[in-house]
């Protein structure tokens, strides 16, 4: 076997070094996606991060928030129908007692979910703005667990009275404790089989059975 030559050891010299060179690109290519696919994963467990860091500072306040509701939010004393007229009627009285009229009153659908059961009420009401104003900001607070669900306030423009006049339509929830929230339901009254009318007439009509049939 002959050794090579000069030209072909350089020309062998040059294929080596282009192996060598392909055999390189192609793993600093692999290296370099590696990397950056190591770069999209570190950035979202960095965001998992922060999602779980936010969320073990928010638990402690909505551990409170849920203790805090449970302890004070009321339970229906009575059925829903009731505790939705006794909503209605508080509405009816504090406006009684501003002096504003009520010109439209209708009960709401009632919702029940696992955080609470609600009874709504819808008004349309007129009367001073002002006064109107003043009974807007008593209707929401933590310890009435009411909140105003819709709202529409507009003046009446065309009133002769002295001081402007206002109209609100607004409707008006109050929450309960979801765990009472079912609604009671009446008993048909029971029919006394001893009322003497009533066995006189059954008796009548067995009696007059048999005449008929003839």
């Amino acid at each position: 076997m002959r050794g090579l030559t000069a030209r072909e050891k350089w020309m062998l010299g040059i294929c080596m070094l282009v192996i060598f060179v392909v055999v390189n690109l192609f793993a600093i290519r692999a290296v370099v996606k590696v990397l950056g696919g190591s770069d999209d994963r570190i950035k979202e467990l960095e965001n998992q991060l922060a999602d779980n860091e936010m969320w073990l500072m928010e638990a402690e306040q909505s551990a409170a928030k849920q203790a805090w509701l449970k302890a004070n939010m009321p339970r229906l004393d009575g059925s829903l129908g009731k505790a939705q007229g006794d909503l209605l009627q508080t509405m009816q009285d504090d406006l009684f007692e501003r002096k504003l009229k009520i010109e439209q009153q209708s009960l709401q659908d009632i919702v029940s979910n696992e955080f609470y059961t609600e009874v709504a009420v819808r008004l349309r009401i007129r009367g001073d703005e002002k006064l109107v104003l003043e009974w807007l900001t008593t209707l929401q607070g933590p310890e009435k667990f009411q909140v105003i669900k819709a709202f529409e306030l507009e003046l009446d423009r065309r009133s002769r009275e002295t001081e402007p006049q206002a109209v609100c339509q607004i409707t008006v929830a109050r929450w309960f404790g979801a765990d009472n929230g079912e609604d009671e339901v009446e008993e048909a009254t029971p029919v006394d089989s001893e009322d003497p009318d009533l066995t006189r007439d059954t008796e009548r009509e067995q009696a007059d059975a048999p005449k008929q049939q003839g």
